[in-house]
C-alpha cells in the first residue's frame, strides 16, 4: 500500500488515538521548500517535538518554484505523511531507523493556489516561516508586484505574504512572524530581511509597512547541518518496502547527525525546546561559535582532504577514512591544528572534541557515498574561507605554520597545476586557476622556492599574502618536493615518523 492516513489506521489500530492527536494539531508553520532536505530536517524535528507534546503544531508546505508541483501533489496524496530513514553511525552505534513523520498538514502550489498561500497569512496560529530555497533563492530579483499574481522569487513571495498579513491585521505588532531561513548563506536572516525591505521600497509599499517588517518580525540567522541523500536507489527502496510493508513516494534518507542553530532569544527557545528532549536545536544569542566550528572542522576537513585524495586516486570520503594513513592525517589536522585555534575563539575544547568525533563518524558512514570530486568544486574559495584562517591563526598562536595543513596546501597547489586531469569541466574561478598555472609554467626559470613564494603571495586568491605566515613557505616547498618524489601518503608517513622521532 501507499503511505496514507488510512494505511496508518489499518496497520496500527492500537496507535490510532495518538496518531489522530498528532494529525489534528493546528497549522503553526509555513514552510517554503518542499524538497528532501527540509522534510528530513525541520519536518522531522517538529515531528519529534510534537511526539513529546512540546510544539503541538503542523506545517503547511509551499513550493518555491514551479518544479515543486510534483512533490506538492505527492504530499497531498499521502495526507502530508512521509518517512525519514536515518542511516549511519552515532555515538559509536549503528543507526538504521525509519520513522513516519506526521508534522505536515498539506502542500500548496502557489503558482496555482496563490490565494491559498496568502490565506495562510491571515492565521494568527501560523507565526513561524521556514525556508530552504538553496543559495540561489536568497538573492534579489527585480519583479513587478501584483497582489493577485504569484511572485517568482522566494523573497518576493515572502514580501507579498508579509504585506497581506500586515493589511489583514491592520499593522498589529503582535502579528509579526519569526522567520527562519535555512539556506546555507552566512547571516541568512539579515540578508533575507534586507531583500524583503528592498522589494517593499521598490514596490512603493508604505513606510508604516516597512517599519512593521523591521519592528514586529524577527529574521533569525540560522545554521543547519545534516546530510540528506534523498530518495534511495532501487535496491534500498525494495529493502524498505520489505521491512515496512508500504511504499512511500516521498521517502527521504539522511544521516543521524542533526544540528539546527538559531540566533534568537529565550522566547523562541521556549517554543522550540529541542534540547529538553534530546533534539539538537540550539537557540542562542549568537550562532557564531556553531558556524565557526562547522566551517573549520567539518568543511575544513573536507577541503583539506580533497586534493590529497585526488592525487592518490581516492574517490570518496569513505575511502579516505578506510585508508589508515590519510585518516590519521585528517584526524591530526582536526585535533592538532584546528581545535587549538577554535579554543582561542572561545569554543570549549569539550564542544570541539564532541563535534569532531561526530564528524569522523559522519565521514565513516557506509550509507553515504560522498564523492571527493564534488568536494573539490569551487575549491579556491573554499580554501580561502576554511583553511587559510586556521593557518594564519595557528601561526599567531604558536609562532609557526601548521605542518599538516602545509602538506594539504602543497597538495592543493599541485592539484591546481594540473586541474584538468581531475575535472573534465573545471568548476572554479577560472581567472584564478590561470594565475596559478601561469606561475607554475615558470618554475624552470624561477626554481621551486621562488615558485612557491609567488603562489603563496597571491593575495587576490587567498585574501592575504601567505608569505607573511612564519614557516609556511618553507613547509609547503618541502612538502611539494616530497610529494613529487614519493607521493602524498609517503610524505605524510615521513612527516608523522619524524614528528614522533621514528626512523623510516
Amino acid at each position: 500500500m501507499e503511505l496514507s492516513r488510512a494505511f496508518l489506521h489499518m496497520s496500527s489500530p492500537a496507535g490510532t488515538c495518538d496518531t489522530d492527536v498528532a494529525l489534528s494539531y493546528p497549522e503553526r508553520v509555513l514552510q517554503i521548500g518542499e524538497g528532501n532536505f527540509l522534510r528530513a530536517f525541520t519536518g522531522w524535528a517538529i515531528h519529534l517535538l510534537n511526539q513529546n507534546g512540546a510544539f503541538c503544531g503542523r506545517i503547511v508546505v509551499v513550493a518555491p518554484r514551479p518544479s515543486g508541483a510534483d512533490n506538492i501533489a505527492k504530499i497531498n496524496r499521502q495526507d502530508g505523511l512521509y518517512t525519514v530513514w536515518l542511516r549511519g553511525i552515532e555515538g559509536g552505534q549503528n543507526v538504521d531507523h525509519a520513522e513516519i513523520v506526521t508534522s505536515v498538514s498539506r502542500g500548496i502550489d502557489p503558482y496555482r493556489q496563490w490565494d491559498d498561500f496568502l490565506r495562510c497569512a491571515e492565521s494568527r496560529d501560523i507565526d513561524i516561516v521556514i525556508s530552504n530555497t538553496t543559495e540561489a533563492g536568497m538573492t534579489y530579483t527585480e519583479e513587478v508586484y501584483d497582489p493577485a499574481k504569484p511572485l517568482a522569487s522566494f523573497p518576493g513571495k515572502l514580501t507579498a505574504y508579509l504585506y497581506h498579513r500586515y493589511l489583514h491585521f491592520q499593522g498589529d505588532p503582535d502579528t509579526g512572524l519569526t522567520i527562519l531561513p535555512c539556506e546555507l548563506v552566512e547571516h541568512n536572516g539579515e540578508l533575507l530581511k534586507e531583500i524583503v525591505l528592498r522589494h517593499a521600497s521598490e514596490w512603493g509599499l508604505s513606510q508604516d509597512f516597512r517599519a512593521w517588517v523591521q519592528s514586529a518580525n524577527h529574521f533569525c540567522n540560522t545554521l543547519v547541518d545534516r546530510i540528506v541523500t534523498g530518495f534511495p536507489d532501487e535496491c534500498d527502496r525494495q529493502l524498505f518496502t520489505e521491512r515496512t510493508g508500504y511504499e512511500d513516494a516521498l521517502l527521504t534518507v539522511g544521516e543521524p547527525f542533526f544540528l539546527w542553530a538559531i540566533e534568537a532569544g529565550e522566547s523562541l527557545r521556549e517554543r522550540l525546546p529541542g534540547q529538553r528532549f534530546g533534539i539538537n536545536i540550539r537557540v542562542a544569542q549568537s550562532i557564531t561559535p556553531y558556524t565557526l566550528t562547522k566551517v573549520r572542522i567539518l568543511n575544513g576537513a573536507h577541503t583539506a582532504m580533497s586534493a590529497v585524495a585526488l592525487l592518490e586516486g581516492i574517490q570518496t570520503v569513505g575511502e579516505v577514512m578506510a585508508d589508515p594513513t590519510v585518516k590519521d592525517f585528517i584526524v591530526g589536522i582536526i585535533q592538532d591544528e584546528v581545535i587549538p585555534v577554535l579554543s582561542h575563539h572561545g569554543v570549549s575544547e569539550a564542544d570541539s572534541n564532541a563535534f569532531a568525533q561526530s564528524v569522523i563518524e559522519r565521514f565513516e558512514n557506509p550509507f553515504i557515498h560522498h564523492e571527493i570530486a564534488n568536494l573539490a568544486l569551487n575549491g579556491l574559495s573554499k580554501i580561502g574561507a576554511r583553511i587559510v584562517p586556521t593557518i594564519v591563526e595557528y601561526e599567531q598562536l604558536t609562532g609557526d605554520a601548521p605542518s599538516l595543513l602545509s602538506i594539504s596546501f602543497a597538495a592543493q597547489l599541485l592539484y591546481y597545476r594540473d586541474v584538468a586531469k581531475y575535472q573534465s569541466v573545471v568548476r572554479d574561478n577560472l581567472a584564478h586557476v590561470r594565475l596559478i598555472q601561469d606561475v607554475w609554467s615558470q618554475e624552470r626559470q624561477l626554481v621551486l622556492d621562488e615558485t612557491v613564494r609567488r603562489l603563496l603571495a597571491m593575495d587576490s586568491i587567498w585574501g592575504l599574502d601567505l608569505c607573511s605566515v612564519t614557516g609556511l613557505t618553507a613547509k609547503v616547498t618541502e612538502a611539494i618536493s616530497q610529494i613529487r618524489a614519493e607521493g602524498v601518503k609517503n610524505s605524510i608517513r615521513q612527516h608523522r615518523n619524524s614528528e614522533f622521532g621514528l626512523v623510516d
